[in-house]
């Protein structure tokens, strides 16, 4: 059934409404680094709705300013029947600001919230926020439209415990029901609409769920990994080009892209044989793991596309990496990430500080690392106690010498948070050697222009940082 079908059924049935769905922005010139980039989620939830006949538009204050003033401006014309917002850990405060000026606005508007934290914590995220009506867990496509199928007449507790994988405010208490199942066949769903959001990069998803166990992660999608057909994806790209006229590039945000060897290789050969038929250099990239480094297939992977490949390193300490199960260690890390420069494929490395049981030595191994490893590019955060997360059990038990600093998850950042210290290694320590990491990285590796223009780029964050490690000298546990 087409869309049109499916409005028209929508409307027969009395079941249209209006939904607005809100991408949020923490305040602050810190943040600019994060602009660009559509949300993936929002986009995927919005296109089901609309397949389903309701009218929906997208908020992205990520990439547009909107003020308190904005919003409530769009909640008196538009007047949504429900306002979604998505939030990670770190966003969840202004999630919930939004979600009351909207309340304050249109007091029946009901306000929805999903992602990453409200899956982690969705009881206490509607006691800590009462603005917030409902919080998903888990994918929220099916969810968003069954919520849109309740009238504002059916909005009683009756109506809401029939919903898998949300948790509700009902008169006196909060009430969570059943999670809900994954979605199996992801090519059911309809391509993300991102003619809803402002000109922005838009990414592609291959799979869902992340295979790995890695200490810090949420894995919001879980463990064991649905993949969509290679020629779905492929018919996504083909749309992206001839719909929306992206024509060259596209970003895999899978947690791990080609996990799958038989589902590689079939998307290898069809994009080989894409890029003859449509001629030009159309370009990919997307997140790997060095354990899954081969010469031979990245040879593969250049040839159909690919040009950038990011890698999780995390540490340079293969204690610290067992501790973390990660399953890697620092040999493979700089093997893999040679392997695909030698391949002419670019790559991205990412390191954290602060792992547990980090000491001054094991977080200097890192340090080195990231410069040993030559990658094109390097990305260093401070650990983060994400709620959900072996490192949050980790952090409220007092294990491998953590020590928790906050609850107030606006410090849940990894770049300019303050949630979690060390014994020997205060928040402020942890924050020097993040620093010291992109230095000796430009340093080692003799780009001098590289450093400048990185500074260029990013010389507010980078003065930011300087202020906060200036005083180390009086570093003290927090």
């Amino acid at each position: 059934m087409d869309a049109e079908q499916d409005s028209e059924r929508a409307a027969r049935e009395g079941c249209t409404v209006k939904i607005t769905l809100f991408h949020p922005f923490v305040g602050g010139v810190l943040q600019r680094h994060r602009f660009g980039l559509g949300h993936l989620g929002l986009a995927y939830i919005g296109a089901c709705l609309l397949k389903e006949g309701h009218t929906v538009r997208v908020l992205d204050a990520k990439n547009e300013a909107i003020t308190d003033e904005d919003l409530r401006r769009h909640i008196e014309e538009f007047q949504p029947d429900i306002f979604g917002v998505t939030a990670m850990t770190h966003e969840v405060h202004a999630a919930a600001h939004a979600c009351t000026v909207v309340k304050g606005t249109n007091g029946g508007c009901l306000t929805v919230i999903g992602g990453p934290h409200s899956s982690a914590r969705p009881e206490q995220t509607l006691v800590e926020f009462p603005s917030i009506d409902v919080a998903v867990a888990g994918e929220g496509e099916i969810t968003m439209c069954e919520l849109a199928m309740l009238s504002t007449k059916d909005r009683k507790t009756a109506a809401f415990e029939r919903i898998l994988g949300i948790t509700f405010q009902t008169r006196d208490s909060v009430q969570g029901n059943a999670n809900r199942p994954w979605i199996e066949n992801l090519d059911v769903l309809p391509f993300p609409a991102w003619h809803l959001f402002p000109h922005v990069d838009w990414p592609v998803v291959a799979g869902r769920g992340c295979p790995f166990g890695c200490a810090f992660c949420q894995r919001v999608l879980g463990r064991r990994v649905r993949l969509r057909s290679v020629d779905n994806v492929i018919a996504e790209l083909d749309a992206l080009a001839n719909d929306l006229g992206r024509h060259s590039s596209a970003w895999f945000q899978d947690d791990t892209f080609g996990v799958n060897p038989r589902w590689l290789n079939e998307f290898l050969d069809k994009m080989s044989a894409r890029k003859a038929r449509r001629g030009g250099n159309y370009q990919w990239g997307g997140n790997s793991r060095v354990n899954l480094a081969d010469v031979a297939l990245y040879k593969r992977m250049r040839e159909a596309g690919c040009t950038d490949l990011s890698f999780g390193v995390e540490s340079g300490n293969d204690q610290i990496l067992r501790r973390i199960h990660k399953g890697t260690t620092r040999a493979m890390s700089v093997r893999a990430i040679r392997a695909a420069r030698k391949c002419g494929i670019k790559t991205h490395a990412f390191f954290i500080i602060g792992h547990p049981g980090e000491t001054l030595r094991t977080a200097l191994q890192t340090v080195h690392l990231a410069a040993k490893c030559r990658s094109d590019s390097i990305a260093v955060g401070v650990m983060v106690p994400y709620p959900g997360t072996e490192i949050w059990s980790m952090a409220k038990n007092g294990q491998y010498g953590y020590r928790l600093l906050s609850e107030d998850w606006r410090m849940y950042d990894k770049y300019f948070g303050n949630a979690l210290a060390l014994q020997g290694l205060s928040h402020r320590m942890l924050e020097f050697l993040q620093a010291l990491t992109y230095a000796w990285y430009y340093a080692y590796n003799l780009r001098v222009r590289d450093l400048f223009k990185f500074l260029v780029r990013y010389r507010l964050e980078a003065w930011f940082l300087l202020r906060r490690v200036r005083h180390l000298g009086k570093l003290q546990a927090s």
